[in-house]
């Protein structure tokens, strides 16, 4: 354990502490079941980026799921940044309430718990800047399980969709998901396509709203570009001018192929570079 988790504050269950005192229960529903939900906030010199959209995902995941919240949106605010540290410039502000602890493993409700919650901060250096050359990305089918806009924990579809490209010698892909025809967004991120200088996302019906895709699309609305709500169909995004995915940590990443298909010129795009940049002006 190096020592900077050792110094690293948690707030675990109503107590802050060194994060290697945090001891989950063997009990508790989010390691036995997956019975949990997370957030991930960027924070950038003290400041949490879309901190309230962040947080009030959370409480909205969590009445989705029938966990009541131990805290008001003010509380999560408050414990969050006592969390937090001002000494990195980019931090990961990470947030886990699970179901709780019950005396013993079943499935079946009444569950008679309180939620566990644990949250702590981590450093991170941002891996897509203006000199950032696009990545390739592949197509797979979406196995996921059908309520994408609650951010379970349960993510195991998704790790297998980055293992599938590991095993593929294309770890540093981007796994695209097609679901019903029509592409819907990336294995940990939401997706966007540039044709004709006209923007296009797909609608957060069924996926997640992620945070980083509305700054960005109130970035493209103050820019007075034209944003449709449209899944492309995969042979639509293959013939885009630029492609994007969108996620807190990795920001705006352009791709530049997709299954072996170039995208537009294979360089990052003149649009993506705009907002990329408007949204750097964001993080203060």
């Amino acid at each position: 354990m190096t020592e900077q988790n050792n110094n690293q504050l948690a707030f675990f269950n109503g107590k802050y502490m060194p994060i290697t005192e945090v001891a989950i229960s063997p009990f508790d529903r989010g390691f036995l079941f997956g019975d949990s939900l997370y957030e991930v906030i960027p924070v950038y010199n003290g400041k949490m980026l879309g901190g309230d959209l962040h947080l009030q995902r959370l409480l909205n995941g969590l009445t989705a799921i029938g966990i009541i919240s131990p805290y008001t949106l003010s509380d999560w605010r408050a414990i969050s940044r006592t969390v937090l540290t001002t000494r990195e410039a980019a931090q990961m502000l990470y947030i886990q309430v699970t179901r709780g602890v019950e005396a013993s493993r079943k499935h079946r409700f009444p569950v008679v718990s309180e939620p566990t919650v644990l949250i702590f901060a981590t450093p991170f250096t941002p891996t897509v800047t203006m000199e950032y050359q696009g990545c390739a990305a592949t197509l797979q089918p979406d196995k996921r399980w059908q309520n994408c806009h609650i951010k379970a924990t349960s993510l195991l579809a998704n790790v297998l969709a980055y293992q599938q490209l590991y095993c593929n010698d294309l770890a540093e892909n981007e796994a695209l998901f097609v679901r019903d025809g029509v592409v819907v967004e990336a294995a940990s991120s939401n997706l966007f396509m540039v044709k004709d200088n006209l923007i296009y996302t797909p609608p957060v019906d069924n996926i997640l709203p992620g945070i980083t895709r509305h700054i960005i699309l109130q970035i493209a609305e103050k820019l007075n570009y034209q944003v449709y709500e449209l899944a492309p169909s995969p042979a639509m995004l293959k013939n885009a001018d630029e492609v994007w995915v969108s996620n807190s940590i990795e920001e705006l990443k352009p791709v530049i192929s997709i299954d072996g298909q170039i995208i537009g010129s294979g360089v990052p795009g003149k649009v993506w570079q705009e907002l990329f940049q408007h949204y750097q002006h964001k993080k203060g």
